[in-house]
């Protein structure tokens, strides 16, 4: 602990996304854009039991619509809006950023998988960096999202995508690197955490939304601030993966991003400050599997301004399930 923060927003002053995203995009990617505008590439549409057959996710942690191949290793989607309660200032909180890109990640990685057969994407990291001046309202409408994958080892996997909202205008930018197993290597791995399919079958309701996950026995002590989750329901893992039940990485990003958010508020009883993700990096270390109990912390490092820069770690017992060097810009 107390190492330097190690991250900086890059941003510009500018209050228009338009002036704001186009250099932080070309900084990310090297100085070019991935993604072509729609009208220039023959599309695809892609039907929601292929891609669960690809990745072996489905509804409702699976939310994307109208999902379309638009090139080589190259998707987009319209993403479904879940109204959520919430001290970000974003027309998206940053855990479902994380799990509507990193779903589109994996579907874009699919396509060019050198391997046949369904497979598991797991993200064993994920960086997401805001692009929008803020605060902004929460979304109403469906967004944006775009994705391309290619493939840099037999079995890894990484994808860059752009969460827009529905006039084009930039709002968050993510890049994620995946283990991928075939769905064969994945059963022999989890083989113990196999759920009786009596208990569990796979969702058809679109209604069906992903709970959000509530932490209990939160204590604070200076800086820090820890709570648990658990045992884990198998309602929160629902789609992820089938039979299966393995909590989403999303729902940890949730958790860590409520804990240090919960950090900047003045005192006990006073209402949570109010605050925009500017920069996350998280990495998965192992999983947290249904009926196991997670604690979650978050320990804030140092604070510069407005920005305030978080170390943030959920573990099952003495294993590690993940880390997260976490950004916060406070609005109040």
């Amino acid at each position: 602990m107390g190492r330097a923060p190690r991250f900086s927003t890059g941003m510009s002053c500018s209050p228009a996304i338009s002036t704001l995203a186009t250099p932080a995009l070309m900084t990310l990617w090297g100085g070019h854009l991935p993604f072509a505008p729609e009208g220039e590439k023959p599309q695809r549409e892609l039907s929601r039991p292929e891609l669960f057959a690809r990745i072996c996710v489905s509804a409702p942690y699976f939310a994307p619509q109208e999902v379309k191949a638009v090139g080589r290793g190259e998707v987009m989607a319209r993403l479904p809006v879940e109204p959520r309660p919430g001290a970000e200032g974003s027309p998206l909180p940053a855990s479902e950023v994380y799990r509507h890109l990193s779903v589109l990640g994996a579907c874009a990685a699919s396509l060019v998988n050198p391997s046949e057969g369904p497979h598991c994407y797991l993200p064993r990291r994920a960086w997401v960096e805001r692009l929008h001046e803020g605060p902004l309202p929460q979304a109403t409408q469906p967004l944006h999202g775009s994705a391309k994958a290619e493939f840099n080892q037999r079995r890894t996997a990484i994808a860059h995508a752009l969460l827009s909202d529905p006039e084009g205008q930039p709002l968050f930018a993510m890049g994620v690197d995946y283990n991928v197993l075939h769905a064969e290597s994945f059963v022999r791995l989890f083989q113990g955490t196999r759920q009786d399919p009596r208990l569990e079958g796979p969702c058809r309701d679109p209604a069906v939304q992903v709970p959000l996950p509530s932490l209990r026995d939160v204590v604070r002590e200076g800086e820090c601030l820890r709570g648990t989750l658990g045992p884990v329901g198998p309602e929160l893992c629902r789609g992820h993966f089938e039979l299966f039940p393995v909590l989403p990485m999303a729902a940890v990003v949730e958790g860590l991003c409520g804990l240090a958010g919960t950090l900047l508020g003045q005192g006990e009883g006073q209402p949570p400050a109010r605050y925009l993700v500017t920069r996350g990096d998280v990495r998965t270390e192992s999983f947290a599997h249904a009926g196991e109990t997670v604690r979650f912390d978050a320990h804030r490092l140092a604070v510069k301004g407005r920005d305030h820069y978080f170390d943030c770690w959920a573990s099952v017992g003495g294993r590690v399930v993940a880390v997260m060097e976490l950004t916060l810009t406070c609005l109040e």
